[in-house]
């Protein structure tokens, strides 16, 4: 079991900084797609989190939730 829990922290970790930049970077295209790239890592964070109870999902959900507002679409991007 720790095996597995070392392996999805190390590859969430990757997976959240990879969709954290590319959700901030990816500015010219569909704002839904740039939302869905922060959301999902995201709720994969949360569930884990609360599957293992351990602060690494945690923090790396923060980072995302930090991500959104600069994501979020308004009116006035449309």
């Amino acid at each position: 079991m720790n095996n597995l829990q070392f392996i999805l922290t190390t590859v969430m970790e990757l997976l959240t900084l990879a969709c954290a930049y590319l959700g901030l970077r990816l500015f010219r295209y569909n704002k839904w797609l740039r939302l869905s790239i922060i959301v999902v890592p995201l709720l994969a964070n949360a569930l884990l989190y609360i599957i293992y109870r351990t602060t690494p999902f945690f923090y790396l959900g923060v980072m995302l939730l930090l991500c959104l507002p600069f994501v979020w679409p308004r009116k006035s991007a449309s």
